[in-house]
């Protein structure tokens, strides 16, 4: 399972008790096992500004006690469950980063550049690896506690299923080919006149004439279309009934398959090879049984998941002395 973001902080809702700090030791919170000093808030609070920062957003003076606050929140519960975590609990944790690190790192055209990034905010890409890490251990600690309180039963995924049928509905659709000679001048947006029309036609017929005969209609759309958005992956795109042309949809949805016709329209003069009609229907419970498990876990794990952090906070005896 995957999990993205600040959640854990929308989720938190934790209740504090607040001390004066001695300023010798510079410990801003406490607990059964654990301190957290100024400098590790401070070091954190420095890479959350510098991760804000790389991406064109900016931290308010204003706001950095609201946000140190939250970081501080996020510290301590790596503390709690840290130290609640078992060889198992490691060794996902370990799994999960690493499948996080290179989802993250195919974002970015090179290591080079991965690399720029992450030094930004304030972290060798080791120093990342670790931080991602220590995030998956704290999700899968939780995750693992909570799990009898979070398992779905088979019922509640029929449930669930029967009672939102409307969201498993699938369009009609075609796969189809297709190259457009257009009605219009594409550089200029001119439309046509009618001796430049009947050219293009007579190409357009050239060209259904060629896929007739078995030419590669891949290779027709490369060397004809004028549809930019599909001719480099000649021609191919799915056509929904729904959303398109009510001209162009009767002729699609009615040709015989792997049959090129030629089709005009208001934008143009198009050759058209159907590949496969998908008729309306409904997924099948088997296609969305993990999908509806996933959701309805993730909704019970927010349920249950502030009053757990509450109690294993209260367990683990958090003081805090946050200034």
């Amino acid at each position: 399972m995957k999990w993205h973001g600040r959640l854990w902080l929308a989720l938190l809702c934790s209740v504090f008790l607040i001390e004066p700090a001695t300023g010798a030791t510079k410990v801003v919170a406490s607990g059964l096992g654990f301190n957290i000093t100024q400098d590790e808030l401070d070091g954190a609070f420095r890479r959350f500004v510098l991760s804000r920062a790389v991406n064109g957003v900016d931290v308010p003076l204003a706001m950095e006690p609201f946000f140190k606050k939250q970081l501080l929140e996020e510290l301590i519960l790596a503390k709690v469950t840290s130290l609640r975590a078992n060889p198992a609990d490691r060794a996902q944790a370990y799994i999960q980063a690493k499948d996080n690190y290179t989802i993250l790192r195919e974002q970015f055209t090179s290591a080079t550049a991965f690399s720029l990034k992450v030094e930004g905010m304030g972290m060798s890409t080791n120093a990342y690896r670790l931080f991602l890490q220590e995030q998956a251990l704290t999700q899968e600690v939780l995750k693992r506690e909570l799990k009898p309180q979070t398992m779905v039963k088979e019922v509640e995924v029929l449930e669930f299923y029967n009672e939102n049928l409307t969201l498993w509905k699938t369009p009609e659709y075609a796969e189809v080919e297709h190259v457009l000679l257009a009605k219009v001048d594409l550089a200029t947006g001119r439309r046509l006149n009618p001796d430049e029309r009947a050219a293009k036609q007579a190409t357009a017929a050239k060209v259904q004439a060629k896929a007739v005969a078995g030419v590669n209609f891949s290779q027709l759309a490369k060397e004809f279309s004028e549809d930019l958005a599909t001719k480099n992956d000649g021609g191919k795109f799915r056509l929904y009934r729904s959303v398109a042309d009510p001209k162009i949809a009767e002729r699609v949805f009615s040709m015989r398959i792997n049959v090129p016709e030629l089709v005009e329209s208001e934008t143009g003069f198009h050759i058209i090879r159907v590949m496969k009609l998908e008729p309306a229907g409904a997924k099948k419970i088997g296609e969305v049984r993990v999908e509806i498990r996933e959701h309805l876990y993730q909704k019970k794990l927010n349920e249950k998941l502030p009053a757990y952090v509450k109690l294993l906070l209260g367990q683990a005896r958090v003081k805090t002395f946050l200034e």
